[in-house]
């Protein structure tokens, strides 16, 4: 099967990953599920509070090992399907910062850093006896030695990144700033290549992609999210 371009596939990203040929991609960034909600934990949605499994869907729920599992598969695939040189910014929970970093490490890709997105205005804590979420991490690693990073000012290229919580172009409960997004298409790839992102959510790499002048291909299960990311690339410019 011959994937098309520039287009969201209603597919599991392991199953979508399997059918892209060895090093033919340029940049991934990829938000996986975290699988950190919980009918026992709570969080705000809309100004109310919720448990975080409502607010985040049945696809953060899996089984300590089947998430395990997938963060494995989709790294030994992201190292595949990756050109020598090329970058992966992975978004991950804390908690799974050392393991995804030495399975990654395992695999053959070299740690460069890691991101930071801070939230300006960060949910409140409920239960007043731990501190307050404020950011987020996303790590970055190439395969191999790096070969490509447009380095776009000493102002820009900050591994810091910070944003306030609202200005959401969708209803995705984790949806990722686009001007984040956009940053990393623009430093980790050039107009006309290929993008990847196998948990595409509400679209926002593909969206960050058109807008660059960048080709993209996503995979994403639910039909709702499907129909967000279509409707915002219907809107680019």
């Amino acid at each position: 099967m011959t994937l098309a371009i520039n287009t969201v596939h209603r597919m599991d990203a392991i199953e979508g990953l399997r059918k892209i040929k060895d090093s033919s991609v340029d940049l991934m960034i990829t938000d996986p599920p975290y699988n950190v909600a919980s009918p026992h934990r709570r969080t705000f949605s809309r100004g109310k509070p919720v448990r975080t499994s409502e607010k985040f869907g049945h696809w953060d729920t899996l089984h300590p090992f089947d998430h395990e599992l997938l963060m494995l598969q989709t790294l030994t695939h992201a190292y595949r399907v990756l050109k020598p040189g090329r970058s992966l910014y992975l978004f991950a929970a804390l908690q799974q910062q050392g393991l995804l970093i030495g399975k990654a490490i395992e695999r053959g890709f070299v740690y460069r850093n890691h991101l930071v997105i801070i939230k300006k205005n960060p949910l409140p804590q409920l239960n007043s006896n731990n501190w307050r979420n404020a950011f987020e991490l996303c790590v970055y690693f190439t395969k191999g030695k790096a070969g490509q990073f447009n380095f776009l000012s000493q102002q820009e290229c900050v591994n810091v990144f910070p944003y306030a919580i609202g200005k959401k172009q969708s209803t995705h409960p984790t949806e990722k700033p686009l001007a984040f997004i956009k940053r990393l298409v623009q430093v980790g790839s050039n107009k006309g290549d290929l993008v990847v992102d196998p948990f595409m959510g509400s679209g926002t790499t593909a969206v960050a992609s058109a807008n660059l002048g960048r080709k993209f291909i996503g995979f994403e299960r639910e039909g709702d999210y499907i129909a967000m990311a279509e409707k915002r690339l219907r809107e680019v410019a």
